[in-house]
């Protein structure tokens, strides 16, 4: 466990376990490891696909500007997933018939049926994470993790 004081003073000996962002990656680091076993073992889709499909929805019709909006995707990235997730039949691509450039992104009935069947796997997942910690843990994190957030966005720093 962190050794982190509180408030920050880093210097040349400060561990890495006490670097903020250092322990946020290597927690996110950890839970993807997790998801991606998680949705092997359930529904036999890689967590980018998952990613994907949770962004366009079981009644979505999304453009791949929105999906990379929604999950903070690199473009050429998403756009491999997607070619990979209509040759696998799970998503359909069609023509925007407000916007030539565009393409209407949905689940086919096979990306239906997997996001049907793993959406409440995943809430279950959800649940059990979240239940590792107190109500006033889980309030406190998500409160953090808003702030963290914000000052993500702030270019003041910069």
């Amino acid at each position: 466990m962190s050794t982190a004081i509180y408030p920050p003073q880093f210097g040349e000996q400060t561990p890495l376990q006490d670097v903020l962002t250092w322990r946020i990656h290597q927690v996110h680091s950890k839970l993807n490891v997790h998801a991606a076993k998680f949705l092997e073992k359930t529904s036999g889709i890689a967590l980018v696909h998952w990613r994907v499909m949770l962004s366009i929805g079981d009644e979505g019709n999304t453009t791949h500007s929105e999906i990379r909006r929604k999950i903070a995707m690199d473009k050429g990235q998403l756009s491999r997933c997607l070619r990979g997730m209509i040759a696998e039949g799970l998503v359909t691509a069609t023509g925007d018939d407000t916007d030539q450039r565009q393409q209407r992104l949905s689940l086919t009935k096979k990306g239906k049926r997997i996001f049907r069947k793993t959406l409440p796997e995943m809430r279950k997942r959800q649940s059990f994470l979240v239940g590792s910690l107190s109500k006033t843990e889980s309030k406190a994190i998500f409160s953090a993790l808003d702030k963290l957030e914000m000052a993500a966005l702030n270019h003041e720093f910069l």
